[in-house]
């Protein structure tokens, strides 16, 4: 009898252990998610930051995060774009990770430019993690009466992975895994997981200014006297040059 209490006492304590092991899991997989998406500065060169936030229940999940990746896979309408040439330089500089998912042609203007892509990757910081990309506006054509044209840069969508299989686990609370680059160094290729999150913040709106066409004359004709003056100028200052060079010699 004292046998069979004390199999029944540790099939209750491995029952009560899976349990309390399945209910930490199942707040561990239970992502809270938070993002904030600001454009910052002003005129056509900008930068958007983000803040994102997991909601670690008064750090009882926090070790869950621990050494995780977080990556953004970032959509640009074809009046913007990141400069992939910067997005180098500061990814060698160590200022962000972050590089374009196709060739992006920083010359045309809006009407020949397709959207493009951008990931930005950052590692988690205990419970969040703020990311930054610079963005540039390009020009529009002109249009009768000017005005702005209206850019919406839609929300982001956002990935993990981590060092480990522990993600395997939470299989009913994050999306089948998909395949792209570790980083912006190499072109290693890592499995990375889609998370679901909550946006604090509104569709971002940049109104960037459109030349008038009703001006086309005016400025036409301004631009031409200007080349003119300056040209004159410039000789002029290379004639009077020359003969203060010839009086030298003399």
């Amino acid at each position: 009898m004292n046998t069979f209490k004390v199999k029944h006492y540790k099939h209750l304590t491995f029952l009560f252990f899976l349990s309390f092991i399945n209910n930490i899991l199942a707040k561990a997989c239970n992502f809270d998610v938070k993002v904030k998406q600001i454009l910052l500065n002003e005129g056509f060169h900008r930068n958007i930051t983000y803040g994102i936030h997991f909601d670690t229940e008064n750090n009882a999940n926090r070790w869950f995060y621990k050494d995780c990746i977080v990556g953004l896979d970032q959509l640009l309408p074809a009046g913007v774009y990141a400069n992939p040439d910067e997005l180098s330089d500061l990814r060698r500089m160590g200022k962000l990770n972050a590089l374009p998912k196709n060739p992006i042609n920083i010359e045309l203007p809006t009407e020949q430019s397709e959207p493009s892509g951008i990931y930005i990757l950052g590692k988690l910081s205990g419970d969040r993690v703020d990311l930054w990309i610079p963005v540039h506006a390009r020009y529009h054509q002109a249009v009768t009466g000017g005005g702005t044209a209206r850019n919406e840069i839609e929300a982001p969508t956002l990935y993990i992975r981590c060092p480990d299989q522990r993600l395997d686990m939470c299989e009913k609370h994050v999306s089948k895994s998909l395949s792209f680059l570790c980083n912006g160094g190499s072109k290693e290729q890592c499995s990375w997981r889609v998370l679901p999150y909550t946006m604090l913040t509104d569709t971002l709106i940049w109104n960037v200014p459109v030349g008038d066409l009703n001006q086309y004359y005016l400025v036409g004709i301004g631009t031409g006297l200007v080349v003119v003056v300056g040209s004159l100028y410039l000789l002029n200052t290379i004639h009077e040059y020359n003969l203060a060079a010839k009086r030298k010699r003399l």
